[in-house]
């Protein structure tokens, strides 16, 4: 009898709320690590898979892209499988996928590997939010979901610093290998501490709307893509745009006649919906292109090594610890929600911009690392905000679906300023030496032409970060238009109607 009891108080301890939050951090910290890890060492990368920048920018770019397919996956396959299952599964694929791309020589292989990653990677992240939800009591709610961002804060930091100690230190391979160990032990942990809740709002599964989603999302990234290398009026860009545009209208055509759509078209009814997804929107495209170019920088002009590339990246991303303790000081308010996201934007936006003049030559540690730590804060102000805005946006009906949509929106911005980083990088340097009014002059001297590469290449990384950090406060722009014309406006109404009323009822 006793023995009988010690096993259920065991069992009672591992089905513990704060158990469940420890297993959710580990199957998060895999897709999120994942997010900045392939940051550092694409040389190295493009190198063993004989690839060239284009292909490689599939890496981070489609990594982002599958996650955002993945991510309306989680909700509605909880009407196939149990909690414990479906989160089994996707730990699953998640290691398959590292498996496929750690053996990989060839970039197809790899990317069917880092497919697998994302789509199961954007299964776990709104899952590990539910189960989080429905495992904690009230009292403690907001408790459990600030430890969850505060683990997934340091998963996004320690990602490019291991992957490269990894890179340096052993085989860009065990970038992938690493998620081996983590997934064994997020299944036993899976099987321990996981219980099945009931289902609030029950979904259908939208087969043909997830489709048509997924495919509009790829054909518009190939066709963004590619459309360098076989050119803008080439006929294969052609058609994939042509696909795109096509899966798209079929998409908004399933989404008004389907009861129960991936994203409903009720959500763009709301205008501060919308206004929130075009700062998310551009807010990520800043913030992604910014985590690519960074790296890149270091490597070519400074001459890191992966693992010390990654650790500077590292600094602004653990100032991203800050989200407890700002969360702590924001008022669930909607308007101070509001101006936390336009600040967030702003400090975002400030931190590329101060690279537009980082010196080529020398590393300068004010110059590199102190818009590092504005970058830090500018993401936990952010991240403390979407929440809230969601909620204060939507009705209460469509609050879970908005929070996923953001999410999506997230990634999706995310590949596009992959994308837009490397274009600027391609193109701007060509721009540079047109302009150079003595570049006649250099052609017969090789030193000269290798000094007036370094400054080409400088000159676009450095109008790459200006472009990045003008996205970033055009985001804030934004949000602060909003704040003005309808916060502080309806903010107002309301202080009028409420003195009225106090006067009428005197």
């Amino acid at each position: 009898m006793p023995l009988r009891l010690q096993a259920e108080g065991f069992r009672n301890w591992f089905r513990s709320p704060w158990m469940v939050l420890v297993t959710v951090l580990l199957g998060t910290s895999m897709p999120l690590a994942d997010t900045t890890s392939m940051n550092v060492g694409r040389f190295f990368i493009a190198r063993a898979l004989d690839s060239n920048s284009d292909e490689t920018r599939w890496l981070t770019a489609g990594y982002s892209l599958f996650v955002a397919i993945g991510i309306p996956l989680s909700h509605r396959l909880r009407g196939f499988f149990s909690e414990r299952t479906l989160y089994a599964l996707a730990t699953l694929v998640f290691m398959g996928g590292s498996v496929v791309s750690m053996f990989s020589h060839f970039m197809p292989s790899m990317m069917v590997g880092r497919a697998l990653q994302g789509m199961s990677g954007g299964v776990l992240l709104p899952l590990s939010v539910a189960l989080i939800n429905e495992s904690f009591p009230v009292t403690t709610r907001a408790r459990g979901l600030t430890l969850f961002s505060l683990g997934n804060a340091l998963a996004v930091s320690l990602g490019p610093t291991i992957g490269g100690y990894l890179v340096d230190y052993a085989s860009w391979r065990w970038t992938m290998g690493i998620h081996l160990p983590i997934g064994f032990l997020t299944l036993i942990l899976v099987h321990l501490s996981l219980a099945d809740h009931p289902r609030p709002d029950p979904r259908l599964f939208d087969l043909p709307g997830w489709f048509l989603y997924a495919a509009s999302a790829f054909f518009f990234m190939y066709a963004v893509m590619e459309g360098e290398r076989f050119g803008w009026h080439s006929q294969i860009i052609f058609f994939s745009f042509l696909v795109f545009m096509t899966f798209f209208f079929l998409y908004f055509l399933r989404a008004a006649r389907f009861s129960d759509p991936i994203f409903p078209p009720d959500l763009f009814r709301y205008p501060g919906f919308v206004v929130l997804t075009a700062v998310n929107l551009l807010r990520s495209v800043s913030v992604f292109g910014r985590l690519y170019l960074l790296p890149l920088y270091l490597e070519i002009f400074y001459h890191f090594q992966a693992h010390q590339a990654g650790f500077l990246i590292m600094t602004g991303a653990m100032v991203e610890l800050l989200i407890p303790v700002l969360s702590s000081l924001l008022p669930a308010s909607f308007q101070f929600s509001w101006f936390s996201i336009s600040l967030g934007a702003f400090l975002i936006g400030l931190s590329s911009v101060a690279y537009l003049n980082l010196p080529g030559n020398a590393f300068s540690v004010p110059e590199t690392v102190l818009p590092n730590l504005v970058f830090g804060v500018g993401m936990a102000m952010v991240q403390v905000s979407l929440s809230p805005l969601v909620r204060n946006t939507l009705p209460e009906s469509l609050e879970r679906v908005g929070n996923v949509f953001q999410l999506a929106v997230m990634f999706l911005g995310g590949m596009i300023g992959t994308i837009l980083g490397r274009h600027l990088l391609d193109n701007v340097m060509p721009v540079f030496l047109i302009q150079v009014p003595f570049q006649a002059h250099l052609h017969t001297l090789s030193r000269g032409i290798a000094h007036l590469n370094r400054l080409s290449s400088e000159y676009a990384y450095n109008i790459a970060f200006w472009i990045m950090g003008l996205t970033g406060l055009g985001a804030s722009a934004i949000a602060m238009a909003w704040i003005l014309f309808d916060v502080i406006p309806r903010r107002f109404r309301k202080s009028s109607f409420r003195e009225q009323g106090e006067k009428s009822g005197a």
